[in-house]
């Protein structure tokens, strides 16, 4: 964990928005190519969707955090 904490340290602040941005745009990529012609996402089975969502959901969170923290720091340091 220390090491992953020095790693975003030293990565310099527009970077850590693209890693953001690039995150955000592959999950929603995958998100619309799972879409069938009623655009509901389609799964082999529950526990796959779920499992699947809710990496997702993460990924995204992780990737806004990125964003604003690397906005943050590219306006204002």
């Amino acid at each position: 964990m220390e090491t992953l904490i020095r790693l975003l340290h030293s990565t310099p602040y527009p970077m850590l928005f693209f890693i953001g941005l690039g995150i955000r745009l592959i999950v929603g990529m995958r998100q619309f190519n799972r879409r069938g012609l009623g655009g509901l996402q389609h799964f082999n089975n529950y526990f796959v969707g779920l499992i699947t969502l809710s990496i997702e959901w993460v990924l995204k969170w992780v990737a806004l955090a990125l964003m604003l923290w690397g906005l943050w720091g590219w306006l204002f340091r």
